[in-house]
């Protein structure tokens, strides 16, 4: 809604006059008067949208043309150092793209990216306790897990995700951990670790890296794992429905129960589905396939309840198939959470 006043906004007032160079003049206008606009958040909200398809250095110079204190703001909201906000831009690296091609630019955004990303555990516990973010999306997750497959159980599950939207880089990570107990012996000690970086790669295209880390008993390996880069494709983009694909190579690396580890060559394919339903139910549906010499599948279902701003009920279903499983071990497992979820 505040993009949808935005742009009716700029429709209704003049042009503003101020120089700008760094951005054509519909984008400056449309800084113009979201700099005008009574809401706080709706300059916050165009800074992101142009900084989609702007260099966010020059979104951030444009910014500071309005004032000193909107070119701070906007380089809090692209994730940039403070610099000398009353004059305009840093001259020095940030983190982030910026204007010169060559090494140099590479080497920084690469080590923007790799800030941001060590930043990341200690940016969600802020926001988890505050439930308030100007970059960062989450959730803080407390529940109860139901398996049937390798073993028919019941565990309790804590479990916390991240996500920082697009402005050039993307980030989304996740940590979860399960555990009970049985007769007073562990039964179970499981903890599964994602993180993935995104890049714009134009209107619909994106690159990325992704990792993954499961360790867990039941499953019949010690430990499994996933390194990988490729494209995603975005199908739909809308506020109620989104769709994307992405496919890229990699390498599974999985260590069985004698220690014994074997890297193989991988091909990952993957479909992230997400529909609002309603105001407040959210359904997502992510397929994921690992083609290899331990290949595997996995399908997982969700469905959010919203419980208020900050709060949401959480009901989901994964369904995983080891097309080699280890002897002993069947093919599928599959398990069912729910949990009460903290949002922020």
């Amino acid at each position: 809604m505040r993009l949808i006043y935005i742009v009716i906004t700029l429709t209704l007032l003049s042009p503003v006059a101020f120089a700008q160079e760094a951005l054509p003049e519909p984008l400056s206008a449309l800084l113009a008067a979201a700099h005008d606009s009574q809401s706080e958040d709706d300059f916050s909200d165009a800074v992101r949208v142009i900084a989609l398809a702007r260099d966010p250095a020059d979104v951030a110079a444009a910014a500071a043309a309005i004032s000193g204190e909107r070119g701070a703001q906007a380089r809090a909201v692209l994730g940039m150092p403070a610099g000398d906000a009353m004059t305009g831009p840093v001259t020095g690296p940030v983190t982030g793209p910026v204007a010169d091609a060559g090494a140099g630019a590479a080497e920084a955004e690469a080590a923007g990216l790799a800030e941001r990303v060590a930043a990341a555990p200690l940016a969600a516990a802020r926001n988890v306790a505050s439930g308030e973010s100007e970059l960062w999306e989450g959730r803080a997750e407390l529940g109860v897990r139901f398996d049937s497959g390798n073993s028919d159980r019941q565990d309790y599950t804590v479990g916390l995700s991240v996500e920082r939207a697009l402005a050039r880089w993307g980030f989304e990570g996740a940590v979860s951990y399960a555990y009970s107990e049985v007769d007073g012996a562990v039964g179970r000690d499981e903890l599964d670790l994602e993180a993935r970086g995104e890049r714009e790669a134009g209107e619909r295209w994106t690159f990325y890296v992704n990792g993954d880390y499961t360790k867990d008993a039941l499953s019949g390996y010690d430990f499994t794992a996933f390194l990988g880069a490729g494209t995603g494709y975005r199908i739909l983009d809308r506020p109620e429905r989104a769709w994307v694909l992405r496919a890229g190579p990699g390498a599974r690396i999985v260590q069985d129960a004698t220690g014994q580890t074997m890297t193989d060559p991988a091909l990952e394919l993957s479909s992230d589905f997400e529909w609002q339903l309603s105001e407040p139910i959210r359904f997502t549906s992510d397929t994921s396939a690992l083609v290899s010499e331990n290949s595997r599948a996995e399908q997982l279902f969700k469905l959010d309840t919203a419980l208020g701003e900050l709060w949401s009920l959480a009901l989901s279903y994964r369904y995983s198939y080891e097309f080699e499983p280890e002897p002993g071990f069947e093919n599928e497992d599959s398990r069912t959470d729910i949990s009460i979820v903290r949002l922020f």
